[in-house]
């Protein structure tokens, strides 16, 4: 429904009001680091250090850490003209704006917290410094929701990536490898010692990024509502939608099977048995090979994800850059919108077939022609699966069970927002441990032929 003139300015007073609020958060959470003397994130360590300098020189008032934060920004952003030289977009230019208002919300934290005692010792400097990296990782989630401006530091990162062709994540560790080495020399120069970049500068740089992701796990579905924004995996599943991967929803008569399961359970022989059985098509490998050339990752990328899918805390720090960014997806994003674009693609077809995890049953859930499974066992029955098939001894295999189930159900918790292997998302539930791999096929058969009876509609001679 298109908004009224009243409507889209309320949006907009909205979007505003997270935006200032993260970016004021974020000052708040620099002063705070500031005055810790233990060092400032990285994108901020030079401008802190030419601040130090300024009030160990007896500078004029005007350079304050605000002002000298706005100016190492605008260096950020002649750097991104020189590094993307044609690339560089005018619309870029408007992260001069970024820079001029953070500048000015650091100055007004400063004053608003001129009341804060100098800490007296590590303690209190430690715990100042650990105030500012939740300070910070909110203010970088509200910045990002409304998706108005970028800062320099973000854009600098984005444009090594771009120039270099490395992963964001590669390129932020560039950045910040590169800011703390020219920080820490301009601060010996000047003092022959670290002062303005330390320990805390190490500190913010690896805690910042994961504690957003977690924040971003409470707070971010809410806030991206509120905001009336996509977030970025959706702004890429549209797109994909647009370039016609679309689920078919015109109830021709076909069936779709999305298996999902639990590891050692037999979901892969269920799946590929039941697929034999009915004469349709089993993918598994054959989308990824798809979503590669989709995505641009190669095989050997699409193989290392899907087979090393981490914990949560693992993938949330190995994937900090990017949750800092509008402007780019994870390799797990990436391949998560590829396969979701290839079974779109498949369920928009004529075919009939069975489709092994890849989230599938939530990519489909309301295709007509899906039927959903999911394929569960007791522990001890997959332990003993997975000692089999994999020649493992049992505290082995139980390890692998688990964190492979963890994995899986942390993978599908972030894109689907949904709990693995919850039952109201799926037509059937099987316990393969009890009727073992060919009575399991045997029943979802007959589930079928049901299914297809009350639909009316009986698309397979095998039924």
């Amino acid at each position: 429904m298109k908004k009224t003139g009243g409507e889209f300015i309320a949006l907009w007073i909205k979007r505003l009001a997270v935006y200032l609020a993260g970016l004021y958060c974020m000052a708040i959470g620099v002063v705070f680091s500031a005055r810790s003397a233990l060092g400032v994130s990285p994108v901020g360590s030079l401008a802190n250090v030419l601040y130090q300098i300024g009030l160990a020189s007896d500078a004029p008032g005007w350079v304050t850490l605000g002002n000298c934060t706005t100016a190492v920004y605008c260096l950020y952003i002649l750097a991104e003209l020189m590094l993307l030289r044609k690339n560089f977009k005018p619309a870029m230019l408007l992260q001069l704006a970024a820079s001029l208002l953070f500048g000015q919300l650091v100055n007004l934290a400063s004053l608003m917290l001129a009341f804060l005692p100098q800490p007296g010792s590590y303690a209190a400097q430690l715990g100042y410094l650990l105030c500012s990296v939740p300070l910070v990782a909110v203010g970088v989630m509200l910045y990002l929701s409304p998706n108005i401006l970028p800062t320099p530091g973000e854009g600098m990162s984005l444009a090594i990536s771009d120039r270099a062709g490395v992963p964001l994540s590669s390129a932020k560790t560039i950045f910040d490898c590169s800011l703390v080495v020219i920080s820490a020399s301009v601060s010996l120069i000047y003092f022959r010692r670290l002062t303005g970049v330390r320990e805390g500068t190490v500190i913010c740089a690896l805690l910042v990024g994961p504690v957003m992701r977690q924040l971003q796990k409470l707070c971010q579905a809410g806030l991206l509502r509120f905001v009336e924004r996509e977030s970025k995996v959706d702004r890429a599943l549209r797109a994909a939608a647009e370039g016609g991967y679309l689920t078919d929803a015109s109830g021709r008569p076909k069936i779709i099977v999305a298996i999902g399961r639990e590891f050692g359970a037999g979901g892969y022989e269920i799946g590929k048995k039941l697929a034999e059985k009915l004469g349709i098509t089993f993918y598994d490998k054959q989308i990824d090979e798809m979503a590669a050339e989709a995505s641009g990752l190669s095989m050997a990328e699409v193989e290392e994800l899907e087979s090393h899918m981490e914990r949560e805390l693992v993938h949330d720090f190995r994937n900090a850059a990017y949750s800092m960014t509008n402007g780019a997806l994870s390799p797990e994003e990436r391949l998560f919108v590829a396969q979701t674009g290839v079974i779109r693609k498949i369920a928009a077809g004529d075919e009939s077939c069975v489709i092994m995890g890849r989230c599938a049953d939530y990519t489909l859930y309301d295709d007509p022609n899906c039927f959903r499974v999911f394929v569960h066992a007791r522990p001890d029955a997959r332990v003993r699966r997975t000692m089999a098939r994999y020649g493992l001894d049992s505290r082995e295999a139980q390890r692998q069970m688990e964190n492979t189930d963890l994995a899986r159900a942390g993978h599908y918790r972030r894109f689907t927002g949904r709990e693995y292997g919850k039952q109201e998302y799926y037509h059937l539930g099987l316990d393969s441990g009890m009727l073992g791999i060919d009575e399991s096929v045997e029943v979802i058969v007959s589930m079928l032929r049901r299914w297809c009876a009350v639909r009316g509609t009986h698309p397979l001679s095998t039924l």
